[in-house]
């Protein structure tokens, strides 16, 4: 039986895949969930590269033709910063950065930016392997705005969640992480979007 791993250590990722994919009749299992820990470097230039080296670290370790690993990367870009911080959203000052750190340099960085000028997109990038396969590469977007201040609800290891808000919606977009998943379905996020590119290539190969 075939095995959808996703290569993160990232449990909120999980909790987001998993209820798109259990719609999907589909189910994704974590590193942790089979003992398994790989720590791969994202020094990448690009969301591409990172998403790349988790899938390929993740399926030269396991070698099992039954397992198609997962890899991601997202970055958030920010029009008025030049598409800051891009792919280097946990070291946008050259050093690891907390969440409440990202927050408060990407609200002083914004500062004097006015409404209408505030548009920024979450992009992210999945990454698919399977032994003896190249890898595969899907993306997604999704357009928003960076509020002027943040929002107290807060989702760990998911910073621009509380700023982010995506007028299509009339929402933050980490108020959709709170959904029922019948009524989540109806805002389709970043990941979601290039998890739904993936997910035909993916059953192909199951």
């Amino acid at each position: 039986m075939m095995t959808l791993l996703y290569a993160t250590s990232n449990p909120g990722k999980v909790m987001e895949l998993r209820k798109i994919v259990a719609v999907l009749g589909l189910e994704i299992v974590a590193p942790h969930e089979i003992g398994l820990a790989l720590d791969v470097p994202e020094n990448g230039d690009s969301l591409e590269a990172n998403a790349a080296a988790k899938a390929a670290a993740y399926v030269e370790r396991l070698g099992d033709p039954d397992v198609i690993v997962l890899g991601d990367d997202t970055g958030v870009e920010i029009d008025a910063l030049g598409g800051e911080p891009g792919i280097h959203v946990r070291r946008w000052i050259g050093r690891r950065m907390t969440d409440q750190e990202i927050l408060d340099t990407c609200l002083a960085r914004m500062a004097h930016v006015p409404p209408g000028e505030r548009g920024a997109q979450f992009r992210t990038v999945f990454a698919v392997g399977q032994v003896g396969r190249p890898i595969a590469l899907f993306d997604g977007t999704l357009r928003g705005e960076i509020l002027p201040e943040a929002d107290p609800l807060r989702i760990e290891g998911f910073p621009f969640e509380s700023i982010f808000y995506v007028p299509d919606w009339g929402r933050l977009l980490g108020e959709v992480y709170y959904l029922p998943p019948a009524e989540k379905m109806r805002f389709v996020t970043h990941r979601e979007r290039a998890l739904r590119h993936a997910l035909p290539y993916i059953r192909s190969l199951i």
